[in-house]
């Protein structure tokens, strides 16, 4: 109830009462901001500034207390103008005495501090999760029907931070209001704006809950006789479920609400949307995703606690210890969000701040526990490291490497000729400044029926006696 609503129900409960009929004094009156009663007959009248104050200001509860409203009750039992002059003076000098102008008051930091903690962890798990995202698509041994299931999670969580990030910032800057009044008013141009942007929020909102559904419901397939069978659902079933269920239960909500906003003619953009028996088009879908992955949680402790007992093994420490890496599933299967269903009448700040920090760090638990932890992912990267360091080494080290072969004629200076440079003409010239013993030998080592033009026209002939391959002119990076 507003303070001008709240006033006027005061005026008519005092002027209903029998109270005020020996009252030496005017009775009870709404001029349309304040009531004014309990003033006697030639006194003035003095009630606070019809404004909210904030308090927290320093020197603004002594404004409060001291720039008031005054009104004169005559001696006839007639009141006298009301005299807002020093409310005036306050909108002209004391601005930050006062909420108003889309301006809030300071008084409690704990919905900025909400505000601020949303989005800072919006952004890291925005971050995180692209990252997993592009991990999960850059290797492809290690696509799987799993990962595909990993990669519509992530996508929803990504696209659910973002509008959220986008509608709050957008509200937090008053996009779709008009500040220049003290009471703000709505601009009806962006109506449509703010009612897409809505849905959209709303939309990946129960979207990431239903992916979270469908982990589970995989998950749990893995434990049990399912896994043994080769049938799995079709992919397109899959996606059509995951995208498809939250699109038509937030359809059906946004035509029921529409409807309801009509009735409500100061209504705008829908708000406040939480309203309404209709919200349970919304709240009962998720409930029922988030429940039925806490019964698939039980039911996989309970799978892995029997299958312990059944291998004769060490019962209490590895049962334990089999139970502490299950509550690894709660964050990722979104089972923590049971907690928030229960909602106070007044959300005070633990309750917003602890809201807050639960919804917007999920994808940072699902970025590290399906992604960075993995390890498919971490043998994947370390083999493309691996192989990146490999070439570069190989870069280094082979590029510029030239090999030598000895040459016999100068063996005893212990010189050598590039293999890319060594030819038969080379050969050829080099061996007419041999001396007696080597050319002989050479001679020795040529069988009869070639004589020195086939030498020259066919293969060249090693040192050694036996035929050697086309070598002029090459490098080892070739070979490498």
């Amino acid at each position: 109830m507003s303070t001008t609503a709240r006033e006027n129900f005061t005026c008519y409960q005092l002027s209903q009462s029998n109270s005020y009929s020996s009252f030496n004094g005017c009775s009870p009156e709404f001029d349309k901001s304040l009531c004014w009663y309990n003033v006697t007959y030639g006194e003035i009248g003095y009630r606070i500034c019809p404004f909210t104050f904030c308090k927290a200001v320093p020197g603004c509860e002594d404004i409060a207390e001291t720039y008031r409203v005054t009104k004169m009750c005559h001696g006839n039992g007639t009141w006298g103008a009301t005299v807002y002059d020093k409310c005036i003076d306050i909108l002209q000098h004391h601005k930050q005495c006062i909420a108003g102008f889309c301006k809030q008051c300071p008084d409690n930091n704990i919905r900025e501090i909400t505000i601020n903690v949303s989005l800072i962890l919006s952004t890291v798990s925005i971050a995180g999760l692209l990252i997993a995202l592009v991990l999960f698509n850059i290797f492809d041994s290690i696509q799987c029907r799993r990962l595909s299931i990993h990669k519509n999670l992530a996508v929803a969580f990504i696209m659910r931070f973002t509008m959220y990030s986008i509608w709050t910032i957008a509200n937090s800057n008053n996009v779709f209001r008009d500040c220049s009044h003290f009471n703000p008013l709505h601009r009806l141009e962006l109506d449509w704006l703010c009612k897409m942007m809505l849905w959209l929020v709303i939309y990946f909102q129960v979207a990431s809950v239903i992916w979270m559904l469908i982990e589970g419901l995989y998950l749990y397939s893995r434990f049990t006789v399912l896994a043994m069978r080769s049938f799995e659902p079709s992919y397109k079933w899959i996606l059509l479920s995951g995208w498809g269920i939250p699109f038509i239960a937030v359809l059906i909500w946004s035509i029921v609400h529409a409807q309801y906003s009509k009735m409500n003619p100061k209504s705008y953009c829908w708000l406040p949307y939480a309203k309404g028996n209709h919200l349970w088009i919304i709240g009962g879908t998720m409930s029922f995703a988030l429940l039925a992955n806490v019964l698939l949680l039980l039911l996989i402790v309970i799978i892995l606690v029997q299958k312990l007992r059944s291998e004769n093994t060490a019962e209490s420490a590895k049962i334990w210890k089999t139970i502490k890496a299950t509550l690894l599933l709660v964050p990722l299967l979104g089972v923590s969000n049971i907690l928030l269903f229960y909602e106070p009448d007044q959300q005070d700040g633990p309750y917003m701040l602890y809201s807050a920090i639960l919804q917007n760090s999920q994808g940072i638990f699902i970025s590290i526990l399906y992604c960075f932890l993995n390890s498919e992912i971490q043998h994947a990267v370390k083999r493309q490291l691996n192989k990146f360091s490999f070439r570069c080494f190989k870069r280094e080290n082979y590029g510029t490497e030239r090999t030598y072969v000895p040459d016999i004629s100068m063996a005893t200076r212990r010189l050598g000729t590039p293999m890319e440079e060594l030819s038969t003409s080379t050969l050829k010239d080099k061996n007419n400044h041999t001396n007696s013993f080597s050319s002989s030998r050479t001679s020795q080592m040529i069988p009869n029926n070639i004589n020195n033009d086939n030498l020259e026209k066919n293969d060249d002939i090693s040192l050694d006696g036996s035929q050697k391959s086309n070598v002029t002119k090459r490098n080892l990076t070739d070979v490498y």
